[in-house]
């Protein structure tokens, strides 16, 4: 019998860097040297420097392991495992049932100047967002929800 193989999912890593462009790039080259299995990357500047998050695609126990490892680096300001990652995206349609579907769908959805903002976990809303009739979609892509609600 196959040893039963260990449960991945993806597991987002929030974290602040300080030193602009080679922060980030000493940052992406410690992802390639210590074979991080990434499978996204976000990443925003604001008042405080930069911010990223971290997309794993390993088992909770692993992700923690390389968390400790970022944490190590130079550059690092700031790093935490939220409990909660949510995806964003904008859009433009002509459809109007988008409320009704977004809501049966558990997708949060408003509109803001003619465009539909919507919010929810990235598998819900990747699978929202298939069964739409979209002219434009723009897809900020996944942001972690720091535990302590910031």
């Amino acid at each position: 019998m196959a040893p039963k193989a260990a449960a991945t999912a993806l597991n987002p890593i929030e974290l602040r860097l300080s030193g602009g462009m080679m922060a980030l790039n000493r940052l992406i080259m410690t992802f390639q040297n210590k074979r991080m299995p990434v499978a996204g990357l976000t990443v925003g500047r604001d008042g405080g420097g930069m911010r990223a998050t971290i997309l794993l695609d390993c088992p909770p126990e692993t992700s923690r392991r390389y968390a400790a490892v970022l944490a190590g680096l130079e550059d690092v300001e700031g790093i935490e495992i939220p409990e909660e990652t949510l995806e964003v995206a904008l859009l433009k349609t002509s459809s109007e049932d988008w409320r009704e579907s977004a809501a049966r769908a558990g997708v949060e959805a408003h509109e803001e100047g003619g465009t539909v903002v919507t919010s929810g976990d990235p598998e819900k809303l990747e699978e929202w967002l298939g069964s739409l009739e979209a002219e434009d979609i723009v897809r900020l892509g996944p942001v972690a929800r720091p535990g302590d609600g910031g």
